[in-house]
């Protein structure tokens, strides 16, 4: 008679991962100064927008009974809604913003699952649900193809429509390139500087991107998040940008996209440490994770092209969802097959 053989390891035991209230909490930490950022530089509909889809996300919970009571306290739901808030454009309407928030909260976690059940992020959800309903109200990619064929790299074909530097952004560059070349011949263009520190986004969350490379340290130094999945996803859509931006190599295309405009300018470091890592949406092995991220990595160059989307990175988000539940059932059927029976 066959019995089933059970290996137990000592090594899940030596690390353990925080709380869900306390994950949330230090998320929340993280997000508190983006939105204090945008009351203090008067963008008044932006911070309405945070506030309004925190509101329609509570009362979503309110509405659910107890597991929505769960989420509330564990502050999960005050993260979706924040995050929604900062992912919509910030001319969208306050009102608006709180039924899809309400709707899309609702719906994606009592079809999906719960806190730590559900299987597709319901913040893309409800940003996605926005895009439908109001299309108009998210625009355009910053570049096209053809404008940077013409202009020869991204952010020179940006720069010619309405980018406005910081005032400071010439001195500070003039002091970084100063700083660079005591040790490599490598110079930042002007521009750059206000790309991480102001991105003039219509998209809050797209905006403050120095400040989401800190808070991502934070973040997973403190294990609210992984590494591995922001990681494989920010490599494989920064390759595939930089060699197929121009079309492809062996088709006559050059390798000249431009990694820094497209990291920059579509919420590509947004989404990669605040809702790609989701520990609900997210593979369990490492393999997995990386696996996940360098198909979502490649997909949002798909969708993103060489940056400036104001919505990609987000339906990415969805798909890497898919890949997620792909991979989920590999791994259990690489689990069951490495368990083995004697």
């Amino acid at each position: 008679m066959n019995a089933t053989s059970w290996t137990v390891s000592p090594a899940p035991f030596l690390r353990t991962r925080p709380t869900v209230t306390r994950m949330s909490v230090t998320v929340l930490l993280t997000l508190a100064p983006q939105v204090i950022l945008l009351a203090l530089g008067g963008y008044v509909t932006a911070v309405l927008n945070v506030l309004a889809a925190l509101a329609g996300s509570v009362l979503a919970e309110t509405v659910r009974g107890s597991r929505g009571r769960a989420a509330l306290a564990d502050g999960t739901v005050l993260v979706s809604g924040i995050l929604i808030g900062l992912l919509l454009p910030e001319n969208y309407n306050p009102a608006l913003t709180v039924l899809i928030a309400f709707g899309a909260t609702l719906f994606a976690r009592t079809v999906f699952g719960g806190t730590g059940a559900y299987w597709i992020n319901p913040v893309a959800v409800a940003v996605s649900v926005a895009w439908i309903s109001r299309p108009d109200a998210f625009p355009a990619p910053l570049v096209t193809p053809e404008s940077i064929q013409n202009l020869g790299d991204a952010f020179g074909a940006y720069k010619l429509d309405t980018f406005k530097p910081l005032g400071s952004d010439s001195s500070i560059t003039a002091s970084l390139n100063g700083f660079f070349s005591w040790f490599s011949s490598i110079r930042l263009p002007e521009g750059y500087v206000t790309l991480f520190l102001d991105s003039p986004s219509p998209v809050p969350a797209f905006r403050f991107n120095l400040l989401i490379l800190a808070s991502s340290v934070i973040l997973i130094a403190l294990d609210a998040t992984d590494w591995i999945v922001p990681a494989s996803f920010l490599a494989s859509y920064a390759l595939a940008l930089r060699l197929f931006t121009l079309a492809f190599p062996w088709l006559g295309g050059s390798p000249k996209g431009d990694i820094l405009f497209g990291l920059l300018t579509g919420g590509m470091l947004f989404v990669a440490f605040y809702l790609l890592p989701d520990y609900s949406t997210s593979p369990r092995t490492a393999w997995g994770k990386a696996l996940m991220g360098t198909a979502s990595g490649l997909t949002a160059f798909g969708l993103c092209g060489p940056g400036g989307s104001q919505v990609g990175a987000v339906f990415t988000v969805l798909a890497a969802n898919t890949y997620s539940a792909v991979i989920e059932y590999l791994e259990n059927r690489i689990s069951l097959a490495a368990g083995g029976r004697s």
